[in-house]
């Protein structure tokens, strides 16, 4: 009978030994996670514009029931009116923190403009002038990848304002 406890003692204790792998090893901590890159204006800025902003998607808008909030990831600080370039990191930039933004696939970045003085939700209300595409192919929409614990460079946007891309369903 002694044998056996000692025998049991002896198993349990390898068993807990082989399961700590790393001990009592503090876990890995992860930096944030976000994107950042660049927004070129070309073109005459459309007369009465009140807001334009860098908005992120996780779904693309394929319908109008597409546009709403739990779909929305990230919008950015308004861009000044007039700008030709828009540098952005979305550490740094984020228009609220009522939007949940982390690692993940996003597949539709545009920048959209509103002439409301204030922002609304309302899908009417936007217009997109550019897209994150392939190769500035604007009908080729490229999904944006954020990985735990990494800033997602050269997330560039071309806004040509004589030549906007497709609108989404409103």
């Amino acid at each position: 009978m002694q044998r056996i406890l000692i025998l049991l003692s002896f198993i349990s204790f390898l068993l807990i030994i082989i399961s700590c792998n790393k001990g009592i090893e503090p876990a890995e901590v992860i930096g944030p996670s976000g994107f950042e890159g660049k927004v070129t204006f070309t073109g005459k800025w459309p007369e009465g514009i009140k807001r334009t902003h860098l908005v992120v998607f996780k779904n693309e808008i394929k319908t109008i029931d597409d546009f709403f909030l739990p779909n929305l990831s990230f919008v950015a600080d308004s861009i000044p009116y007039g700008s030709k370039e828009y540098s952005f990191n979305s550490l740094v930039n984020s228009f609220s923190a009522i939007f949940v933004f982390g690692p993940g696939y996003y597949s539709y970045i545009a920048v959209a403009q509103q002439k409301t003085q204030f922002m609304t939700f309302n899908r009417a209300d936007w217009f997109v002038v550019g897209v994150y595409c392939e190769n500035g192919y604007q009908n080729k929409l490229k999904t944006m990848v954020v990985l735990p614990g990494h800033i997602t460079s050269g997330i560039n946007i071309n806004v040509d304002f004589n030549n906007p891309p497709p609108q989404p369903p409103m």
